[in-house]
């Protein structure tokens, strides 16, 4: 996104090579330049954020990499600040705007959790309802001027698919104890040598599906918009890929949603069964107690 508005000077009275050099660098999605270059052929990004200082910085922890790094802890601290604000003066009466909010988030959150895990869900609410909140606002702070969704780097995907991953296996052993471990072996003990490894690989495929299914979406969206963009600036149209943005709210809302959906699955199916049958089975005794 930041070198949407590198054009967008370039348009106002840079140099025209400052526009063929961006629109070389929007695929890549970063305004990565050698230090040696001289300032004619350098994309500034002081026009929205200066990232020049922090890829040189913290070299030698990444360099540009250590931008989503940075990019995340302002979700992190923009998402604690609003939080805290809202929570400042919880009241039974009179409720504020704020708290009315948090509560209503909390009620679609809940709600969304129990209705794909039943009434065991309430006990994964704070990990799913984080995890869908943090993937939305990263995924959505790629459409910000000058930011880069955090989701749009494979670090941060696999990161957050390894909390899912760690999850299943840490819910499934304190469900069942040793018992958990049973699964791989399959159900017919001569199959167990065969049963194992697939096991093994299946477990292993989730948080690389989870992963590059998220980094995927949420790259290929920033780097539509961006073609996009350029495309509409050579034909003195700016905001050509303005229906792109709308299209790509949609679609943070809905890989937020699929990351969540399958880590609740992924979970469930780690629990004990009959866990995911008590709800029911106690809705159906007071329904019969009732009559």
């Amino acid at each position: 996104m930041l070198s949407m508005f590198s054009v967008t000077a370039a348009l106002s009275g840079i140099n025209s090579p400052l526009l063929s050099l961006a629109s070389a660098a929007a695929p890549a999605g970063t305004a990565e330049v050698a230090a040696g270059e001289s300032s004619a052929s350098m994309i500034d990004p002081a026009i929205i954020f200066d990232r020049h200082w922090i890829e040189h910085t913290f070299h030698s922890v990444g360099g540009h990499h250590f931008v989503v790094v940075l990019m995340s802890l302002i979700v992190i601290a923009g998402l604690t600040a609003f939080l805290a604000y809202c929570s400042r003066d919880f009241k039974l009466r009179n409720i504020t705007a704020g708290q009315n909010f948090l509560e209503m988030i909390y009620e679609l959150l809940e709600n969304y959790v129990v209705n794909m895990m039943g009434p065991v869900g309430r006990n994964f609410l704070v990990l799913i309802g984080s995890l869908f909140i943090y993937i939305l606002f990263s995924n959505l702070m790629g459409i910000i001027p000058g930011m880069e969704a955090p989701t749009s780097n494979l670090n941060t995907t696999v990161a957050l698919a390894l909390v899912t991953f760690f999850s299943i296996h840490y819910y499934g052993l304190k469900t069942q104890g040793l018992k958990y471990l049973k699964h791989f072996a399959g159900d017919v003990w001569w199959l167990t040598p065969l049963m194992i490894p697939i096991h093994i690989i299946g477990e292993l495929a989730r948080p690389l599906s989870l992963s590059i299914r998220l980094f995927g979406n949420i790259r290929g969206e920033d780097i539509a918009i961006c073609i996009l963009f350029f495309l509409g600036v050579k034909a003195y149209f700016p905001f050509f890929h303005t229906p792109m943005l709308f299209l790509a709210c949609f679609t943070c809302l809905i890989q937020a949603l699929v990351f969540t959906m399958l880590s609740m699955a992924y979970i469930s199916g780690a629990l004990p069964h009959e866990e995911h049958h008590d709800g029911g089975e106690n809705k159906h005794d007071g329904e019969s107690k009732s009559h």
